[in-house]
């Protein structure tokens, strides 16, 4: 049997989940599954859940709002049993039938340990030769001993080396919006890092595929672009936006 791992945080209207929860009915998933719902819990009252999906196994829990997504993950998949597992965000949207399937064929592949909708292959770069136009973004809570740092990549390596991470040569990963592995490779990895803040988030992120990539196996992209088998509304229409200044900066001559 394979799982479903959905993470929600409460303090977001149901509507996502709700809409998560009828694509999955309504296009269908090419291999059996079961739904374990995690909530990211702040509230002391639980939300009503009124439009759990019939016929599929659905167990809800909740937990601390802790880790973000990730920590709703990793209290997914070691409450629920399973062969193989498909992580979600609450805001994801399935886009064709055959969208669980296409996940587990991925897996199938020699060597592939870890599956998502989007690797992350502009930060396929040595660490020391990362741009400056990416180091430098400045984002909230991105701490080293409790002390802003401007080069957020600092943040990062001084992170996975607290968690006793390997970092590699590159830090290509795959985006935590949809990932999908095995429980064998969870257990082997001993799960999902947790981070305490937005910087360790991101750390947390960069460490799940470093941590599967330093046991051997191998990242893949799940669709031959990003977001094909399950959409991210937010990060497709960033990646659009993105798109379109390359665009205008190429016909205006400034690339």
């Amino acid at each position: 049997m394979n799982c479903v791992v959905i993470s929600f945080y409460d303090q977001r209207d149901t509507a996502d989940l709700a809409e998560l929860l009828r694509g999955m009915q309504r296009y269908d998933a090419g291999a059996p599954y079961r739904i374990q719902i995690v909530i990211n819990q702040t509230r002391t009252e639980l939300p009503q859940l009124d439009f759990l999906p019939t016929g599929i196994p659905v167990e809800v829990m909740s937990r601390e709002n802790v880790g973000y997504n990730i920590g709703a993950w990793e209290a997914g998949w070691r409450t629920c049993e399973a062969d193989a597992y498909l992580f979600l965000q609450q805001e994801c949207r399935i886009r064709m039938s055959g969208w669980l399937q296409a996940f587990l064929n991925r897996l199938q592949e020699p060597g592939v340990g870890l599956v998502g909708e989007s690797l992350m292959t502009y930060w396929d770069e040595p660490w020391e030769e990362i741009p400056d136009s990416m180091r430098f973004i400045k984002l909230p809570e991105h701490n080293i001993n409790g002390e802003p740092v401007a080069d957020r990549v600092e943040c990062y390596l001084h992170q996975l080396k607290h968690w006793g991470i390997d970092p590699g040569p590159k830090a290509t990963h795959l985006q935590s919006l949809v990932l999908c592995t095995t429980r064998p490779i969870l257990e082997q990895i001993d799960g999902f890092p947790i981070g305490r803040n937005y910087g360790e988030a991101i750390a947390a992120e960069i460490g799940i595929s470093r941590k599967v990539e330093a046991c051997g196996y191998r990242l893949r992209q799940v669709g031959s672009k990003p977001f094909t088998w399950i959409d991210h509304p937010q990060w497709t229409s960033q990646q659009k936006m993105s798109w379109l200044r390359k665009l205008w900066h190429k016909l205006s001559g400034r690339a």
